[in-house]
């Protein structure tokens, strides 16, 4: 039985469609999918600290070797963008051509994609993109991200964000949050997600994960 979970920081933000999510270290960025932007805020402040263009946002957005990548253009492809000039730099092919790439996130692992339709969620390299393994899920994933020990997964649908043991290879938790949660990352204390039904950005603590 799922579990609420309340958030601890909510920051409201000028979106009119969140997408992705993901944290550089030092501000959260989120792409928007009608504006086609990806934007940089402060986690304390909430203030703007950067912005990009970038038409054809889709779904999830992460940050790789010090690139930003975010999923692009009807056939969901991977383009890797400088944030600090926003060029961008290259683009890489969905590795599930014609499936549909929701959920993306760069990790110590590797890079973890989600796929809506298939239900899985695949780990690959993050030099070439070799497929590592797989986790099928219960739900349709949209956001994804990962602690040391968790894959952790939004459902939009179902309003929950859900852990699976990355060792036991099972989902061993769901958690009710407030509003649709889309795109996801870890801070290493907090998973944030994009709503987006209030158009915030907004964290929670999940019991069980630590971080380190």
């Amino acid at each position: 039985m799922p579990f609420s979970v309340g958030t601890v920081r909510d920051i409201p933000v000028r979106a009119l469609k969140l997408c992705g999510l993901t944290w550089s270290g030092e501000s959260l960025w989120f792409s928007e999918g009608v504006l086609n932007q990806i934007i940089a805020v402060d986690p304390v402040t909430g203030e703007v600290a950067g912005r990009i263009s970038c038409p054809g946002v889709r779904t999830d957005l992460t940050t790789m070797g010090g690139s930003l990548v975010q999923v692009a253009g009807d056939a969901r492809a991977l383009r890797v963008i400088d944030p600090g000039t926003g060029e961008t730099l290259t683009e890489l092919p969905n590795p599930r051509p014609g499936n549909i790439l929701c959920g993306l996130e760069a990790t110590r692992h590797g890079v973890w994609f989600g796929y809506e339709d298939l239900r899985l969620v695949d780990l690959r390299t993050a030099d070439n993109l070799t497929l590592l393994d797989t986790f099928p899920v219960r739900h349709r994933p949209a956001g994804v991200t990962a602690s040391d020990n968790y894959l952790v997964y939004a459902d939009y649908q179902g309003g929950t964000i859900n852990l699976v043991d990355i060792t036991a290879r099972r989902e061993v938790a769901c958690y009710h949050v407030a509003g649709n949660p889309t795109g996801l990352t870890w801070d290493g204390s907090r998973i944030w997600y994009c709503d987006h039904t209030t158009l915030q950005l907004r964290a929670v603590v999940v019991p069980g994960i630590s971080a380190g």
